[in-house]
């Protein structure tokens, strides 16, 4: 009885050490990714509260979903952040560029903005468009209402924003400037 104990005990502490230190990491990274940026974008939201105005989510710019690299192209994994925020927010563009898709996308309505430096950003789940394919916008131009659903996102509240180099995803965090972050518990 004691040697099961023990053995018990020894797989409990080791367990709890591993998520600490996976979950620090994690925090590092979120830190890491909030700090650096080339050019920073700006905030894809109007925000009705003035308390909260650098915050990249609405009424409450949570960030309720972290960026997840999937590990092989295609593969699982979350291709952007969601973020939080009052339906019927107006979402716009983080960067001038060209719309280079608006429409459904998997059920969902959703724009893409060909930005000067190649990157494509992605704004999904929205309840109406405000733009067309082909037409240039400003840092900070109306691209849509939010409030839309989708696969996955049944929450009306949520805006799913994605950062494209090329083919691969990368964090919309670390292209955001700093604020005054949200973080969902």
């Amino acid at each position: 009885m004691a040697r099961w104990r023990m053995k018990y005990l020894s797989v409990r502490s080791a367990v709890f050490l591993f998520v600490t230190v996976l979950a620090s990491q994690s925090v590092q990274q979120v830190e890491a990714a909030m700090t650096r940026s080339s050019e920073a974008w700006g905030s894809p939201i109007t925000y009705p509260s003035p308390g909260l105005r650098g915050a990249p989510g609405g009424s409450d710019g949570r960030v309720v979903k972290l960026f997840a690299a999937p590990r092989v192209p295609w593969g699982p994994g979350h291709r952007g952040i969601d973020i939080a925020l009052r339906p019927g927010s107006v979402v716009r563009s983080v960067s001038r560029g060209i719309v280079s898709m608006a429409g459904p996308v998997a059920g969902a309505n959703s724009v893409v903005i060909r930005h000067p430096d190649g990157t494509r950003s992605g704004y999904s789940f929205l309840l109406a468009l405000l733009v067309t394919k082909g037409e240039r916008v400003t840092k900070g131009e109306p691209l849509g209402i939010s409030g839309g659903t989708g696969p996955g996102h049944l929450n009306p509240g949520v805006l799913h924003l994605s950062w494209r180099v090329g083919e691969e995803y990368r964090d919309p965090l670390s292209r955001l400037a700093p604020r005054a972050w949200h973080f969902a518990p």
